[in-house]
């Protein structure tokens, strides 16, 4: 290979992991043949070159041309951040403005009315005008700061001291999700306790309950039932239980991650996942269980399917699947995330198990009483009603808001993450519930299982690997993405009507 054809290699972008290591004094050499005319590099169009010319970005032009163009720029970053944040923020307004249309041509989207207080049409949003300042609102805003600076400090230790352990990154990540969710939730008016409805079912009778339960899954009652066997009762007591419950989302997230996308876009996104602005809307409630046991299945189908592993583990995702569904309609057709990872890395006998252990809890309690399918047809309206079309542009407003401007990041890389199975299933789910009327408000909770699938695309590496199939690359952080998303959760916390 000539030195101009090495030169060019050097400079495309190419994985430099895919090189040998250079000799003494000497360029690095290519493990495979030399680059002819025509061939891809770089992850780039192909373009014929004539043997011996400098490549494109050769010479001081070209280096300088090349220098301005590097997506790694610290001037780079800091654009490409602003420019998606502005987007996100443009995109939240254009729906907050198409639901206050709405809302003044008189679609009622809540009990109460769409206009409430502040003269605000918030959609669905359990929000209210005038915000609730006091001192604990100052609670979300130090716990963000503690988080991103100690994820700035881990990112910039000295070169060759080895990255911490994934568990303990796992560890980490729960810990700081746990007291994010309850800043927020001691800084907002609702507070971290169980909702009210609940409560009763500490003493109710299970198998009366069941036969009782009609539009609603039985899951969250018969949880509140069980821990009041375990003598935990009170809305702060139980809601506490669903925070710490519900915050095992995060490091699930990124198990399944891990095994799919790599360990550096795992390691890299749950900083995106502790401060996720959902987060309000998680705190306290029994949706956020739901997240948790929808994202334990996927982990457990997505890892289970290594090389390696046996079925038990699409079993087990099976039976996790089965059991979110009791919790929350939609949570059971992440299922598509999973059977999409098996057939990417070739195991499609593992759907049947994975389907089989799905129908074992729906069986069970439909021997005790409960017939799942009777509760989604009463629960549903079907997206041919208009009240159903009225609500999707509240509906798409309260996803924006819940994942906040890294939703805008996710957007532009779609193409590139090999995490698309995720993607897949969260698509799957929404659909499902527009199309089976189970949309119509409360999307902010009912689809906490599926926003931390939907800002999986935002750690993926940009520009795409150089060489097909390499996940060893990712995104960086999106620090003021993160930072952004924050802010935005603690508004919504100060924001939020208590009940």
């Amino acid at each position: 290979m000539t030195a101009a054809g090495t030169a060019s290699r050097s400079g495309s972008g190419a994985d430099p992991a895919r090189c040998t290591a250079p000799s003494a004094g000497g360029p690095a050499s290519e493990p495979a043949g030399p680059v002819t005319g025509g061939q891809r590099t770089g992850g780039g169009p192909a373009r014929p070159t004539a043997a011996g010319s400098p490549a494109a970005g050769d010479g001081p032009a070209g280096s300088a041309r090349h220098e301005s163009r590097d997506p790694d720029a610290p001037a780079a970053r800091l654009g490409g951040q602003v420019g998606e944040a502005v987007a996100w923020m443009l995109v939240s307004a254009l729906l907050a403005g198409v639901t206050a249309l709405l809302a003044a041509a008189g679609v009622a989207y809540a009990a109460t009315g769409p206009v409430g207080n502040g003269g605000i049409a918030w959609g669905g949003l359990p929000l209210r005008w005038p915000p609730g300042l006091g001192p604990t609102a100052l609670l979300p805003p130090a716990v963000a700061v503690l988080v991103l600076g100690s994820v700035t400090l881990s990112a910039r230790r000295r070169a060759g001291r080895p990255a911490p352990p994934f568990g303990l990154l796992l560890a980490l990540s729960y810990v700081a999700t746990v007291g994010w969710w309850l800043a927020l939730g001691a800084a907002s008016r609702r507070g971290v306790g169980a909702p009210a409805a609940l409560l009763a079912a500490a003493g109710r009778d299970p198998s009366a309950m069941l036969r009782a339960a009609g539009a609603r899954p039985p899951g969250p009652q018969l949880l509140v039932w069980a821990l009041g066997q375990l003598g935990v009762r009170g809305a702060t007591a139980v809601g506490v239980v669903f925070t710490l419950a519900g915050a095992l989302v995060v490091p699930l997230v990124g198990l399944a991650v891990r095994s799919l996308c790599h360990a550096p876009a795992a390691h890299r996104l749950l900083p995106v996942l502790v401060l996720a602005p959902w987060a309000p809307f998680a705190a306290g409630q029994p949706d956020a269980v739901t997240a948790t046991l929808a994202a334990g299945a996927v982990a457990a189908g997505v890892v289970g399917c290594e090389r390696g592993r046996r079925a038990w583990w699409a079993l087990g995702a099976g039976v996790l699947f089965g059991v979110s569904g009791l919790f929350g309609y939609p949570a059971i057709w992440l299922g598509v995330a999973v059977a999409a990872a098996y057939f990417v890395r070739r195991r499609p006998v593992l759907n049947v198990i994975t389907g089989v252990g799905a129908l074992v809890p729906l069986f069970a309690l439909r021997l005790a009483g409960y017939s799942w399918p009777e509760g989604l047809g009463l629960a549903g309206g079907g997206l041919s009603e208009p009240a159903a079309l009225a609500w999707l542009a509240p509906d798409l407003l309260a996803v924006c808001l819940c994942c906040g401007p890294a939703l805008a990041r996710a957007a532009r890389r779609i193409s590139m993450t090999p995490g698309w199975p995720f993607l897949v299933g969260a698509g799957a789910a929404a659909v499902f519930a527009l199309l089976a009327g189970l949309a119509g408000g409360g999307v902010q909770t009912s689809w906490l299982p599926l926003f931390g699938w939907l800002v999986v695309p935002a750690l993926a590496p940009r520009p795409r690997p150089a060489l097909p199939g390499d996940t060893s690359s990712a995104g960086r952080i999106p620090y003021v993405l993160v930072a952004i998303g924050a802010l935005t959760a603690s508004a919504l916390a100060a924001l939020l009507a208590p009940g």
